[in-house]
């Protein structure tokens, strides 16, 4: 019996599971439509976006490597990968903030935008690689196990549309992240509104354009993939909206997809680990507890989010403390010029570790990470062909 007709259930666990974890990118266009004529919404949105799962996404995949047993043995065959580069990572960063200012000849902000511009390129590409990602998933669940040409298509595509035009659309509107990095003080801000004249028409067309070779190859790519087909279609709404979007409106719809992936794919991973817990160990014992349920993983990623995101955000930002009655709670927390250093450390270390990470986890051209990580993603698909036979 082949594949096609083995795997009955094309979503990772259901229709209304994956619609609304994985395929965001198509319902979070009706909170922006309801949203869009009515003075502060957005920003409402944006913050209850960004407190829940802005920094448990970066979390989502440290969580998953250390907090359940089955990446144990992992971690200890390959500690350069899990344990040496984020320490190296960690260390650098730590070392370059604190740096004195006349042993580098550069303020708290001027470091803020080199560390930032870093984020921002490799953010950009990092977003493209999670979205071929997942059109992965959903080809494996699919059983699509001759997709030929149309494989190197997807990554092609996700990496175009979804990491470089979306960074240059970005990079056009004024996006923050733009803002905090060194790239306006390279190219001067008005050659690319210059050039957004042209782009915002020119490039939705050919979002659109590759859009419709995708689902040629799709659709003649038996069987085809409702979860690929509707994942592509929000994907290429992303190309096409953010020429037309207001920043903050496309921050909701890109960067919140892109959270609610990654906290659902590392909370799925780690309610599905069954490895038995080390006998003695608190540490994932006391985990264990939370593994044993999707929304109680979730519930663990979402605090450390809330509690941080304020804190993380305003090292950077302290301006907006005077600006917003509710975050000036936190102007003794950063009162001292060490606190603010510390938090702005940890905040471009946790999203660097979290690059580290994703590519530990789901790095599964090596041997040693498909063993563990594909029974995690797939564990129901693996049972229900167990029962089968």
């Amino acid at each position: 019996m082949n594949n096609a007709t083995e795997i009955k259930n094309p979503w990772l666990r259901s229709a209304g599971w994956d619609g609304f974890w994985m395929l965001s990118g198509i319902w979070l266009l009706v909170p922006l439509l309801l949203c869009a004529n009515k003075p502060g919404a957005l920003q409402v949105m944006l913050i209850a976006g960004t407190a829940l799962f802005w920094l448990s996404h970066r979390f989502a995949t440290t969580y998953t490597a250390f907090c359940t047993p089955a990446y144990r043995d992992l971690i200890r065959t390959e500690r350069v990968r899990f344990i040496l580069w984020p320490i190296i990572v960690a260390l650098l960063t730590f070392a370059f903030v604190f740096a004195p200012n006349n042993l580098i000849q550069l303020d708290t902000w001027g470091k803020i935008q080199i560390l930032g511009t870093i984020f921002f390129l490799y953010n950009s590409y990092h977003f493209g690689v999670q979205h071929y990602g997942v059109l992965s998933i959903y080809r494996i669940r699919a059983g699509q196990t001759h997709a030929g040409w149309l494989k190197g298509y997807e990554r092609f595509f996700c990496i175009a549309v979804g990491a470089v035009l979306v960074a240059i659309a970005q990079i056009c509107q004024g996006a923050q992240v733009v803002n905090d990095s060194l790239i306006y003080n390279v190219v001067p801000r008005e050659f690319f509104l210059k050039t957004f004249e042209i782009l915002w028409v020119i490039v939705p067309v050919i979002v659109v354009i590759m859009s419709v070779i995708f689902y040629v190859g799709e659709f003649n790519n038996k069987p085809v993939s409702r979860p690929k087909f509707l994942y592509v279609f929000g994907l290429m709404l992303q190309g096409v909206l953010a020429y037309f979007l207001d920043p903050v409106s496309f921050l909701i719809l890109w960067g919140v997809q892109h959270w609610l992936v990654s906290v659902a794919l590392g909370a799925h991973m780690a309610q599905n680990d069954t490895s038995e817990v080390p006998k003695g160990s608190q540490w994932y014992g006391f985990w264990n507890r939370f593994n044993k349920g999707f929304w109680p993983t979730v519930f663990v990623l979402c605090l450390w989010s809330v509690l941080l995101a304020p804190l993380f955000e305003l090292a950077i930002h302290p301006e907006r403390m005077t600006t917003n009655n509710f975050l000036a709670i936190f102007s003794s927390v950063l009162a001292s010029t060490i606190l603010v250093k510390l938090f702005i450390s940890l905040n471009f270390i946790s999203v660097y570790i979290h690059f580290i990470m994703d590519r530990a986890i789901f790095r599964f051209s090596d041997p040693g990470v498909r063993k563990i990580s594909v029974p995690l993603l797939f564990k129901p698909l693996i049972l229900a062909k167990k029962e089968k036979a």
